[in-house]
């Protein structure tokens, strides 16, 4: 049986599959309807379309838009044409459109909606508004507007072609003069051509217009004149005055309009405006028709998608109009094309069942597909029989590719709408294979013939030059196997979830329910060499790639490109180190909770990076020839001075191919010159895709050949069955253990709160500690063997040295070790030349362990070998210790510690005499004080033990004798008693008021008294009794100068007392009026003298007393001012005459004026003032006259008018 026996219909009978939406003759109309599949999605969308449109016919609505979406070939064309049929109660072969469906439609409510639909009076416009949009450009805000404008003219009968002119038709129809306009133009022309014949070339016929307008009594000369003058000028026309015309012909007419508008999706695109347009025209046609007028539109795209172009823009309106929406599938074209074209014969579908059950499995196993995307095979044997000779996954694959073809590959917009695209191509396909038997499947090749029509240039000539090409047609075939080839390759180009591996090929390749695969894969295998050698195919890590002559030039200017070993060297070891997962380039070893981390250095073949660390990773790629057997790694990776791990990728890799290509695009994409061509930059940036696809796939075949690759550590290969990640960590192991070998030696993990622990517990840490013993030793042999060179070792050194191998120890591990051998003693430290003395106290742990720790520390850090105390040295300390000290034992058992035991005693006795030397310098002992002072100091200030020792044993003697005069001359006895400094106190105050007084006294007794006392006082050796001589001597001291002070204090007493009555009598006796004022003068007097008075009566010295009777004279002079003030504040200014206080006006001018009464001034002079200070010899009576002459003189001189003179004799 051939295979055009199997179909109930004819393959070849003719068959519209391209659905246009102006094809309208009755034949093509009546074929549609016959053979039109209703499927159940599509009775689905029947159901709401009309649903929709019966509300509108029982109530008013503003929703009267229906949206209808699917990709390109899902059938939305054709149901679009369907429904105009069905709403435009077409009649078709006698009978109306909507009978078609009465045996097609199982849901006689659907049916009923669909009748009512039909019986309404309908004026349905269906046409495709690209088609119809002329000249109108993409941003035109208007252009959506202009179309709906043009077939609703059109509709009514108006012409399309201008505005202007529709208008015109319209105004002569309303005015029922259209007739006579039409007869006159026939009559006025002189072709007599009918006005249909000549109205689209108005621009010639303006004349003829205007008299026809006239003659037909439509229009006056004038008015006529005008409307041709108007054509020349662009018509104005809104959505509203638009809709106010469809509504005032609907309430004319009493018909519904029906817009029905395809591909609207596609004329928007991304235009803001035109959205903006349909938005508008929706809005206003549904408020002013209420439901009367609908608009029904087809997209690829659903509304929401379509409406997301607009950023910002509110398009809810829109979408709330199309309320309707319907979404066509892919499985919708499925079920038609097997309904419409591939339905079997009862025979032929036994068969072919039979045919299935007979080799299921080896038919369903020879479609495979390895990219991951789950493309349908065969289900069943009545599947097979449906499909046959097509194969499940070709439905949808066949689709993305006319999708994918229309957007890169085709000429113009010819891939039309609608699934009888997708119809054709499978129709022409199954007439290709009808005379084949019925073993034979369809190749997806076969579907390329129904496409090659619509193929642009730069596709087809590909295709041309390759089925000339010798090497690609050697038997000068019409379609050879390579050729077929390489046209599936350009089918699956653009298709975007299609990778065109060797095994996808193979599986499109496929034609026979029989295909043996494994000869397939060679004959495919071949005819892509072929391919790829001539240029026509690259080879990418998805599989192979159709190439363009464009693009084949680009891919020979990448195999151009140099790219050296090193280059993919480089890349490898760069992806691999930083991967994750990758190569790992650090190790925390197992040993005390993972307090090691190792990092290692990363080399890859030659290429060695920064090289800080001391071990090292090393990779050897497949294109280092340096190794050539297993033996080249194990001999390289061993020795002593080998410290890397050698990591072999395995060589048979397809990785180091896809790296050197990608580096090749890579330079190509840099080097490559810049153009201003939007394909060529299209095509650049797709090789920059490959290239990013290149290298992910290259870096995932990197990652998965780990697996495969060898270990190798010190001569020997690292075994296992254990993944990657486990045997390179075994392997980094073993090289730590064979690099660091004495990291053993740390059994402790040490940290800082260790080493200031160390100094908290210095003066009782015991010696036999063990923890990392082995590890403190090293440390000690280093710094023994250093010292011989280097008088001190810095911290930074030590680091240095024991963070390097053999060791591999911790900052802290070692700073703890360098700690613990300070606080045993066996270290001197030093920070910035300074001895820092942990045992001193000076500092606390705190700040000794961060010596050791912070890093500004650590540079200014040094230490020395400790030298150890000579027997001599430690006796004559501990004699010195006892003996000055009273220190009879010692809690440490150390040197280092003895040391700062003994040096904290000598610190306390320090401050104790210095606190003895800073009392008064006339107690005893001051010498011997500072003696021991200047012999201590030293000691206060040594932080090195070993110089402390020196001192002692050098000044031992010194110490000892200070330490017997202290004793032996009471000095120390002295000191520790208050008792007898309270004595000496009390003496030496004696002696200095008896000084303050010894000027005013004179008593013989007192001062033999005040002589022992000063002898007593001033000694520097104390005997037993001096404490108890100079008590008794305070005492007698006492009593005799008690009394001479009071007998010699009671002359300069009665003084005082004599100025006070000198005073008072002045007060009383001055010319002061008024008494309140003398009576202030003299309290205030009083108390003056009497303050005088009380501080003379409590001094303790003479000298103080003396002093008084003179302070006293000068508040008597002090007084003399006061009374002379305050009798000028008394008498007014300017009023010396004595006259009465009386105003002038009271004063009676008859009356005589009496003598002037002056009161007197009073003037106090004193003796010296007037007998100069001197010797005066007198030798005889005329000495005495010459005596007394001046000092009247001076008296006189005294005197002036009305002035009474006091003179004042102290």
């Amino acid at each position: 049986m051939k295979i055009k026996d199997l179909f109930k219909r004819s393959i070849d009978r003719n068959i519209q599959g391209v659905i246009k939406v102006d094809q309208d003759d009755e034949a093509n109309v009546k074929q549609e309807l016959d053979e039109y599949v209703v499927t159940r999605e599509l009775r689905d969308h029947f159901a709401a379309f009309f649903s929709a449109f019966d509300n509108s016919l029982q109530t008013p609505t503003d929703d009267m838009g229906v949206w209808i979406s699917g990709f390109f070939g899902s059938g939305k064309s054709h149901f679009l044409k369907i429904v105009s049929y069905i709403l435009a109660n077409k009649i078709v072969d006698g009978k109306p459109a909507v009978d078609y469906f009465d045996d097609k439609i199982d849901d006689q409510m659907i049916l009923n909606e669909m009748h009512a639909a039909a019986a309404a009076n309908n004026d349905v416009i269906l046409f495709n508004i690209d088609a119809k949009a002329k000249d109108t450009v993409g941003s035109d805000k208007q252009s959506i507007l202009k179309v709906f404008m043009r077939v609703f003219n059109e509709m009514q009968g108006f012409t399309d072609a201008d505005f202007w002119i529709a208008d015109l038709e319209r105004r002569l129809t309303e005015a029922g003069k259209m007739d006579a306009f039409k007869e006159q133009i026939k009559a006025i022309n002189a072709n007599h051509q009918s006005w249909i014949e000549l109205r689209d070339a108005y621009y010639l016929n303006k004349g003829t217009i205007k008299e026809a307008m006239v003659k037909s009594g439509f229009s006056d000369e004038a008015n006529a004149q005008g409307f041709i003058e108007t054509l020349s000028t662009e018509y104005q026309i809104s959505i509203d005055d638009f809709a106010a015309l469809v509504k005032r012909y609907i309430d004319k007419t009493g018909r519904r309009v029906i817009f029905l508008a395809d591909e609207v999706g596609q004329f928007i695109g991304d235009s803001v405006q035109r959205m903006l347009n349909l938005q508008t025209i929706v809005e206003q046609l549904g408020t002013m028709t209420r439901g009367k007028s609908w608009v029904v539109v087809t997209s690829q795209q659903a509304i929401d998608k379509v409406t997301d172009i607009a950023s910002g823009q509110d398009f809810s309106k829109i979408q709330g109009r199309f309320k309707t929406r319907l979404s066509m599938s892919s499985a919708n074209v499925d079920e038609v094309i097997r309904k419409r074209l591939l339905e079997k014969t009862d025979v032929a579908e036994q068969m072919l069942e039979d045919q299935y059950s007979a080799n299921a499995a080896a038919i369903n196993n020879s479609i495979d597909f390895d990219d991951g995307v789950e493309r349908p095979k065969y289900k069943s044997p009545k599947d097979f029989a449906q499909n046959y000779p097509f194969i499940p996954y070709q439905f949808n694959l066949l689709q993305q590719v006319l999708t994918a073809i229309r957007e890169n590959g085709s000429d113009g917009k010819h891939l039309s709408e609608g699934e009888r695209s997708m119809l054709s191509l499978f129709q022409e396909s199954a007439e290709a294979m009808m005379d084949a038997d019925t073993e034979t499947l369809a190749p997806f090749s076969r579907f390329f013939d129904g496409l090659e029509q619509f193929l642009d240039h730069t596709h087809h000539i590909v295709l041309v030059r390759a089925h000339d090409n010798p090497a690609v047609n050697p038997n000068d075939e019409k379609n050879p196997f390579a050729l077929q080839l390489l046209k599936v390759l350009f089918m699956v180009k653009y298709v975007t979830d299609f990778n065109a591996s060797l095994n996808n090929l193979i599986t499109l390749m496929i034609s026979s329910v029989d295909a043996d695969r494994i000869a397939l894969k060679k004959k495919v295998s071949d005819a892509l060499e072929v391919l790829v050698g001539q240029g026509y195919v690259e080879k990418t890590v998805k599989g192979y790639d159709f190439l363009t002559d464009a693009e084949q030039d680009i891919t020979r200017e990448i195999s151009k490109q140099e790219v050296n070993d090193n280059e993919v060297a480089k890349e490898i070891g760069d992806y691999l180190f930083n991967a994750k997962p990758g190569i790992a380039t650090s190790l925390t070893y197992p040993k005390l909770n993972g307090r090691y981390v190792f990092a290692f250095n990363r080399k890859t073949d030659n290429i060695f990076g920064a090289q800080r660390n001391k071990l090292s990773v090393h990779i050897i790629t497949p294109v280092n020839d340096e190794f050539q057997s297993d033996n080249d790694y194990l001999q390289v990776s061993t020795g002593a001075w080998n410290h890397d791990v050698l990591i072999a990728l395995p060589r048979s890799s397809n990785f180091v191919d896809e790296i050197r290509n990608a580096l090749r695009i890579q330079k190509f994409v840099v080097n490559s010159s810049a153009s201003s061509d939007s394909r060529y930059q299209g095509m650049v940036l797709a090789r920059q895709s490959q290239q990013n696809e290149e290298f992910q796939h290259a870096h995932e075949q990197l990652i998965a050949s780990l697996d495969n690759a060898a270990i190798y550590e010190n001569g020997q290969l690292i075994n296992g069955e254990a993944g990657f990640d486990s045997r390179l960590e075994q392997a980094m192991k073993l090289l730590v253990d064979n690099t660091y070998r004495s990291l053993q030696y740390i059994t402790v993990a040490k940290s800082e709160k260790d080493i200031r622990e160390l100094f908290e517990s210095i003066s009782s840490l015991a010696l036999d500690e063990q923890d990392n013993q082995a590890a403190v030793d090293a440390v000690l042999d280093y710094m023994r063997r250093e010292s011989q060179n280097n008088t001190h070792i810095t911290m930074e050194s030590i680091l240095s040295k024991f963070n390097d191998i053999p060791y591999g120890y911790t900052d802290e591990d070692i700073q703890w070790l360098v700690a613990k051998l300070v606080a045993i003693g066996k270290l001197k430290m030093f920070y910035n030349g300074t001895v820092i003395d942990p045992l001193s106290g000076e500092r606390t742990p705190r700040e000794i362990a961060g010596f050791f720790t912070k890093k500004q520390a650590i540079r200014n850090l040094a230490f020395q070998i400790k030298e150890e105390v000579a027997p001599s040295k430690i006796k004559a300390m501990q004699t010195v210790a006892s003996e000055v000290f009273g220190k009879k034992s010692f809690e440490a058992d150390n040197d280092e510690q003895r040391a700062a035991e003994l040096r904290k005693l000598i610190v306390t006795k320090y401050q104790t005499l210095k606190g003895f030397e800073d009392k008064t310098q006339d107690y005893p002992g001051h010498v011997l004080l500072q003696k021991g002072l200047q012999l201590l100091r030293p000691l206060t200030e040594m932080s090195d033990s070993g110089a402390f020792y020196d001192y002692i044993s050098k000044h031992k003697d010194d110490l000892l004798d200070w330490n017997d005069d202290f004793l032996d001359d009471g000095i120390r006895d002295f000191y520790y008693s208050q008792s007898m400094q309270d004595i000496w106190d009390k003496g030496l105050n004696a002696l200095r008021v008896y000084g303050e007084s010894s000027d005013f006294l004179s008593d013989n007794q007192l001062q033999d008294t005040v002589d022992k006392m000063a002898k007593l006082l001033h000694l520097q050796k104390l005997q037993g009794d001096t404490a108890v001589k100079i008590s008794e001597l305070n005492k007698q001291f006492d009593e005799l100068f008690s009394a001479a002070f009071d007998k010699t204090a009671a002359g300069y007493l009665a003084d005082i007392d004599d100025f006070r009555e000198r005073g008072l009598t002045r007060i009383e006796e001055s010319a002061i009026p008024d008494q309140n004022v003398k009576d202030k003068l003299a309290h205030d007097f009083e108390n003056r003298i009497k303050a005088i008075s009380e501080a003379a009566t409590d001094a303790t010295t003479l000298n103080e007393v003396v002093a008084k009777p003179a302070q006293a004279s000068a508040q008597l002079d002090q007084l003399t001012d006061r009374i002379n003030h305050a009798k000028a504040q008394l008498i007014p200014a300017g009023d010396h005459s004595g006259e009465s206080k009386t105003d002038d006006k009271h004063k009676d001018p008859d009356k005589p004026v009496g003598p002037t009464v002056v009161s007197p001034q009073e003037k106090i002079v004193k003796l010296e003032e007037v007998l100069h200070k001197g010797d005066y010899k007198i030798t005889a009576s005329a000495d005495i006259d010459k005596l007394t002459a001046q000092f009247k003189r001076s008296l006189e001189a005294q005197l002036s008018d009305n002035t009474v003179v006091t003179l004042q004799i102290d």
